[in-house]
This record gives C-alpha cells, structure tokens and sequence, in this order.
C-alpha cells in the first residue's frame, strides 16, 4: 500500500515538473526565440551532465580508494599462526627479521 502512494507522489511531482518546464518553454520560445531557446538549453545540459560526470567519477574514486587488497598479508595477520617460513633463516618468522625475507636459490 505505501509502495503504490510513493509511486502517485512520484508521478504527481514528475507530471507537475514537466508542465512547469512546458509552460517556461513556451514562453522563452515566443520571448527570444527558438534558436536563442535552443542554445540556452544545450548550455544547461551541458553544464547538468559535467556536473553529474565529475559526481560520479569523484564517487568512484572514493569507493576505489577505499578499497583493500585481499592478497596482501599483514603482520597481524601472520604472527598468531606462528608466521611464514623465512627462506634465508629457514624458520618461521612474525615479520620482525630486520634483514627481509630471501627466495630459496
């Protein structure tokens, strides 16, 4: 029931928006004329669809800024399981082995 009232507003809020812009229309067309109508119009949508480019590209950046790598390893992550095998030490090791790890040869 509320699903079907949201709708009516909706649509009630839509039809009032496009008779408002119909009106406005009309009389900047009789006013300027069509051409002057015309470019006005492209210049606003323009500008409407860089700001909503810039919004999304911005909202996107965000979410991919905040994003984490799964595959990487912290060592928090580590040290409770007793670490990895340190190639160089032959141990396992937390991540504290101030010299780094070492690939076997």
């Amino acid at each position: 029931m509320d699903y079907q009232i949201v709708r009516l507003a909706f649509f009630i809020v839509c039809l009032t928006g496009l008779i408002v812009f119909s009106v406005y229309s009309i009389r900047a067309v009789r006013r300027s004329g069509i051409a002057c109508y015309l470019r006005g119009l492209f210049i606003v949508a323009r500008w409407t669809i860089v700001a909503m480019s810039k919004t999304v590209i911005g909202l996107v950046g965000f979410l991919a800024s905040s994003a984490e790598d799964s595959d990487t390893q912290d060592v928090s992550d580590i040290a409770p399981s007793g670490g990895v095998l340190n190639y160089r030490t032959g141990k396992l090791d937390d991540g504290t082995d101030p010299i780094g790890w070492y690939e076997k040869s």
